[in-house]
């Protein structure tokens, strides 16, 4: 489990989908193994005014996962592969030492989220309510090296499970939401 979130950089598909359950089939018939299912996802988003993390081309968040009781602190980029997670003991202690930092929340983004395994790749289904429904396909690597070859394998895993490059969406949920 742990190998799959190792990595300071992470190729991501999104895809637009309509619900879960044909993707599921797919995944079962492939032998993807089930990490969580039906999590429900809590992301709080942290920044400062006066320096915003967003003018970097960074986001930096909190998220809590229950009821698997998984809680990381998460920065992404600057870019679009640069991405590190660390487990954090408490999401309340985090938030106060964030604020301590300077920063404070910015907003939050909830969805209902299920992880699989499949090879070296995650799998993630998700819903969310204003948005509707996404599978994203992602690895993790600390060699820039191989971006190249781990976007090809994740475009190649994308056409096995029935997913079409006319549905890959590029914004981040973040974005989708006007955050």
């Amino acid at each position: 489990m742990a190998e799959h979130f190792i990595g300071k950089y992470e190729v991501e598909y999104k895809f637009r989908i309509q619900g879960h359950e044909t993707i599921l089939q797919r995944l079962r018939s492939l032998g993807a193994t089930e990490f969580v299912v039906h999590n429900q996802e809590t992301d709080t988003y942290f920044d400062r005014a006066d320096s915003p993390l967003m003018d970097r081309d960074i986001s930096m968040s909190v998220r809590s996962m229950e009821p698997s009781g998984i809680k990381l602190w998460i920065v992404k980029g600057p870019g679009n592969d640069r991405c590190e997670a660390v487990k954090v003991e408490s999401v309340d202690k985090t938030h106060s030492m964030l604020k301590t930092l300077g920063y404070q929340a910015a907003f939050c983004i909830a969805k209902t989220r299920s992880i699989y395994f499949l090879g070296q790749f995650h799998i993630t289904l998700d819903r969310v309510s204003e948005l509707g429904d996404f599978a994203e396909i992602a690895v993790m690597t600390d060699d820039k090296h191989r971006l190249d070859e781990l976007k090809a394998g994740c475009l190649e895993l994308g056409d096995k499970l029935g997913l079409e490059s006319s549905d890959i969406e590029s914004r981040s949920y973040r974005q989708l939401l006007g955050y």
